[in-house]
């Protein structure tokens, strides 16, 4: 796809630098913006809902069964953790110690991972929130590139 002749390529790219103190290196991650999710569909496949029989003999699907509810929960919680995860995969060398991409019940181990590697819980909050915002358009990055843009603009009929 082009517009005006640019060609569009790529996925949002996006760093989120750690600062470490006088001395030491800051730690950057590179966070990307994840394209397609059919790996986490196939890992972590949606609930189902079970049947329930009505009193007119009808079978349908009981949507407020508490396992149900529970079990679509916790698919919320490892899409988030899979979305996070993947996102991060672009920073180059990240290698994790307890999480395994193909086991699920891994995926939330890496918030804990980056707390025993010493990052406060507000610097996991971050890296998180950044991994979000790379997936997701916000009405703060819509406004942000709106502004650059009309500045661009105003700057070249001024010319």
């Amino acid at each position: 796809m082009k517009i005006q002749g640019q060609q569009i390529e790529g996925p949002n790219i996006d760093y989120i630098v750690l600062p470490r103190g006088a001395g030491k290196d800051n730690i950057i991650f590179k966070i990307q913006a994840v394209l397609d999710d059919t790996e986490f569909k196939q890992l972590c496949p949606e609930p189902t809902p079970p049947k329930k029989r009505l009193a007119t003999g009808q079978e349908v699907s009981n949507i407020y069964d508490p396992t149900y509810q529970k079990a679509l929960e916790q698919h919320a919680d490892r899409r988030i953790d899979w979305l996070c995860l993947k996102s991060l995969q672009a920073t180059e060398g990240l290698e994790w110690e307890t999480v395994d991409m193909s086991d699920p019940s891994t995926w939330p181990l890496y918030k804990q991972e980056l707390r025993n590697s010493g990052f406060s819980l507000i610097e996991v909050n971050r890296i998180i929130a950044k991994c979000f915002a790379v997936n997701a358009l916000s009405e703060a990055h819509i406004m942000e590139a709106e502004k650059l843009f009309l500045l661009g603009l105003q700057a070249r009929q001024n010319e």
